[in-house]
């Protein structure tokens, strides 16, 4: 179910995309896909406007690998079908250009290889949160909150699992491919209580984008501190494996990265300490 800040990125797409002088709304870097793309989008869209969704796509700026949609306004979802169906169809090119037999059936078809590196990389809609970079498509997760009626000021902490990838060969790194990998959540509430299950989905909405590991940390820190609403949080991602590293290049078993990100109460050593161990 789409929440109350969805349906409004859906409003303003479509206001702009409204305004555009109609000879416009059809340009884009793409026009020379057009109508394979119109063909395909009828079939799974019959009663919308392609050309209002043309143009939502073609208005969207460019944003980063780590950031998620909104940060440049927000796209429908016949806008994201048009953009997850361009790159589908480059994804193809991109393989006939590495010579790769598309007539394998184990490669091609109508949902092919590329339709599922397109899915992979994209999502299947703006609810899918369960890809590798679907985070920068997918909705934000609402956090459930209570108010801290016990006034509690000691740490409550949860251990989670990491999926993201490298910004540099978008490989994944994460906290399942060793035994011992986790990342730790620690948090001191001020006037509220996070619903502690919700973590793991506000993670995964950050982390399923292209990241450096420790910008990943950060920006982790960010989010469970405005959800929370306290800046005394504590990120640590530990012993996470890069498979940039252990599957290519020097492709060392032993490389694990760990990164931490800290603030207000967690500055103190000793508090980072106990919770760690925990």
């Amino acid at each position: 179910m789409k929440n109350t800040t969805a349906n409004t990125t859906i409003k303003k797409v479509q206001k702009r995309a409204s305004v555009l002088p109609k000879d416009s709304k059809a340009k884009g870097n793409f026009d020379y896909l057009m109508e394979y793309v119109k063909n395909k989008f009828q079939i799974k869209f019959p009663s919308k406007d392609f050309h209002e969704a043309w143009a939502a796509y073609n208005q969207l700026q460019n944003f980063k690998i780590s950031e998620n949609v909104e940060t440049v306004g927000g796209i429908t979802e016949e806008a994201h079908y048009i953009m997850r169906t361009i790159t589908e169809y480059h994804f193809n090119q991109a393989f006939k250009a590495m010579k790769i037999d598309m007539n394998d059936p184990n490669v091609g078809g109508e949902k092919g290889t590329p339709y599922r590196m397109a899915k992979m990389y994209c999502g299947s809609d703006l609810n899918d949160a369960s890809e590798l970079l679907s985070g920068r498509w997918s909705h934000r997760p609402e956090m459930a909150s209570f108010p801290n009626e016990n006034d509690q000021k000691y740490p409550i902490t949860k251990r989670v699992d990491i999926v993201s990838v490298c910004s540099h060969h978008t490989a994944p790194f994460s906290t399942l491919f060793r035994d011992g990998s986790y990342a730790l959540i620690s948090y001191i509430p001020d006037k509220k209580v996070l619903g502690i299950s919700k973590l793991q989905r506000i993670v995964d909405w950050v982390a399923r984008r292209g990241h450096l590991q420790e910008n990943l940390t950060k920006m982790i820190y960010d989010e469970v501190c405005q959800a929370a609403e306290s800046e005394s949080v504590y990120i640590k991602l530990s012993g996470l494996v890069h498979t940039c590293e252990s599957l290519r290049g020097t492709q060392s078993n032993e490389g694990a990265f760990s990164s931490e990100y800290y603030g207000g109460a967690f500055k103190n050593f000793e508090i980072r300490r106990e919770v760690s161990h925990q």
